[in-house]
């Protein structure tokens, strides 16, 4: 007998390869629970060195040493037909236990060594959110500066490289969070987090950042940047490239050199500073901010931010606020934007700003298009500009292009709820109701309480004959206005019409005429909606530019009147 056929009798192959892939499986195993339960780092090599040093040692065993029925016994070279019959039964379950143990082994091997690695994960490792950054200054005095870099470094990365970044609305949810990063990791569908603190003091700043794994919850890289307030710009482009670097990402242009542009530490410090007061929709703090934009404009004439955040925040007082004359607001904000344009041509919030304006006061609605789309070819990831254009789409009755650009945004801001409602409302008009619904459930699940969502919940409800449940969806919507058109509507579907009628009254008393009409056209009364339409086109009812996004009013689309109205307001046939 060959020696190889002696190996195979006495099955030291068979324990050799049992041996090696339990082996594995005992590092892979101390692998994980080392660590759990704070092993030295000595512990592993230890097992392993064991493990290695106890192969010969089985090896021998097996040559020297045979399974029988009677037990292990010392082989004799000769096997009895029992013995042997007992040793082919042995080795066919030996056989089954390492194919199992081989198959889990190649299983793991998959899913952890190259499922999980970076060759697959390479996309979702490219997915990052900044985390509002935390003020560490002496006087924690310093938020605004704080959530100003936040901003600066998410638009920076949005921009400039082929990251998905999260949006602000989604990030700021996470603002001061203290529990554990992987959390973040699976609520936002992201591989990585970027965060950190800002110590500032006078003209001197340092910027503390780390990169996080968001799946394994460890750091990838960490740094600290001690600089004047002046190279703000360069710090915000070094963090930025550190991050491309790491994750292997690339810049949208390879050939730019690093940001040399400088501002003047005061300007930068009073654009920080209204900025966040801007946030706040009062009078005070929108004239706050104004002072504040001033100062920057003052200390240095070649920055523009300040100049839009100007234009913004006049319009904010004189279109939202109703604290100034509108023409002067007007007039303002179109000053400021030129001359921000006039500093940089490629500023994506003047554009956004200008379009604004343009569709307010001129209904110049392909001119405000044209202006969002330079916005975005600036930023194509420019959430304003992205919501702006969506909304421009809907009241024109573009369905399909106004939930492409929802989507561009929930795709890199998944927590956006007034995106999701959006969606809804340009979903049911497109007479897409499951979607229609699966887009309002997202905002319940994020924000139960948030404003005309139950309202909209309703809807979808009624537009699927589901009046019970859209009654009880009606009576959570927190705002009372949405509510009362909410009860008139159901009260249509209901067939409790002269309910319907007085709730509809009661609506145009207080002028709000369309939505009475809308009600009416539950209801089935097809001229009353038309004498109060065309009473709204003659008031210049502000709600009229949503004509087209009204499911109640769907059905009307192809009647000449219907037309003739939107002629009236300005909206394409």
């Amino acid at each position: 007998m060959s020696f190889f056929a002696e190996l195979k009798r006495r099955d030291v192959i068979r324990v050799g390869i049992a041996y090696v892939v339990g082996g594995w499986i005992l590092v892979e195993a101390a692998d994980i629970l080392l660590p759990t339960f704070g092993a030295p780092d000595w512990a592993m090599r230890a097992v392993i060195l064991t493990l290695i040093a106890g192969l010969p040692v089985a090896l021998i065993v097996a040559w020297m040493f045979e399974l029988t029925p009677e037990g292990i016994k010392r082989d004799d070279h000769e096997d009895t037909p029992e013995e042997a019959r007992f040793k082919a039964r042995t080795d066919r379950k030996v056989d089954v236990m390492i194919m199992v143990a081989l198959g889990l082994a190649v299983a793991y091997f998959v899913a952890e060594k190259i499922w999980m690695s970076d060759l697959v994960r390479g996309d979702q490792m490219r997915s990052i959110v900044v985390l509002p950054f935390s003020d560490m200054s002496p006087q924690r005095d310093q938020e605004y500066f704080a959530e100003g870099l936040t901003v600066e470094l998410l638009n920076m990365l949005s921009r400039s490289t082929d990251l998905k970044v999260t949006g602000k609305t989604s990030a700021f949810q996470f603002k001061n969070h203290e529990g554990d990063f992987r959390d973040i990791g699976r609520a936002l569908d992201v591989g990585t987090i970027l965060e950190g603190s800002v110590r500032a003091v006078d003209n001197n700043m340092r910027i503390s950042t780390q990169l996080i794994d968001a799946q394994e919850g460890h750091t990838l890289w960490s740094a600290n940047f001690d600089r004047q307030l002046t190279n703000i710009f360069q710090v915000q482009d070094e963090i930025s490239r550190a991050v491309v670097e790491q994750l292997q990402a690339q810049l949208l242009d390879e050939e730019t050199e690093s940001e040399v542009r400088e501002v003047v530490a005061d300007a930068y410090r009073a654009y920080q500073q209204g900025s966040y007061l801007q946030s706040r929709v009062t009078v005070d703090s929108q004239n706050q901010a104004i002072d504040y934009f001033n100062q920057a404009r003052m200390a240095d004439p070649n920055y523009p931010d300040p100049l839009v955040g100007l234009a913004n925040a006049n319009m904010m007082l004189s279109l939202n606020l109703a604290a100034m004359d509108r023409e002067l607001g007007i007039q303002r904000a179109t000053g400021f934007i030129d001359e921000a344009l006039k500093l940089d041509p490629e500023q994506p919030k003047a554009y956004v700003a200008r379009a604004l304006i343009k569709q307010i006061v001129s209904s110049d609605y392909t001119g405000a298009e044209i202006d969002l789309k330079r916005a975005l070819d600036t930023d194509p990831n420019f959430v304003d500009a992205l919501r702006r254009l969506g909304t421009i789409y809907g009241r024109f009755g573009r369905y399909d292009e106004a939930m492409e650009s929802f989507q561009k945004i929930v795709d890199r801001d998944p927590l956006n709820h007034l995106t999701y409602s959006n969606y809804s409302l340009n979903a049911l008009a497109a007479g897409k109701v499951e979607l229609a619904e699966e887009m309002i459930q997202k905002v319940l699940e994020f924000r139960p309480e948030s404003g005309f969502a139950n309202y909209q919940y309703a809807k979808v409800l009624l537009a699927q004959d589901k009046v019970d449940e859209a009654r009880e969806a009606n009576a959570r919507e927190t705002i009372p206005i949405w509510q009362t058109i909410g009860d008139g509507m159901i009260a249509c579907k209901a067939g409790e019409n002269e309910k319907a009628y007085e709730i509809a009254e009661s609506l145009v008393e207080q002028r709000e005429v369309f939505n009475a009409s809308e009600i009416y056209g539950l209801c089935g009364d097809t001229d009353k909606v038309f004498e109060l339409l065309e009473k709204a086109a003659e008031s210049r009812d502000p709600a009229l530019i949503e004509m087209k996004l009204s499911w109640q009013l769907a059905y009307l689309r192809d009647d000449p009147r219907w037309q003739a109205i939107l002629q009236k307001v300005g909206l394409p046939i």
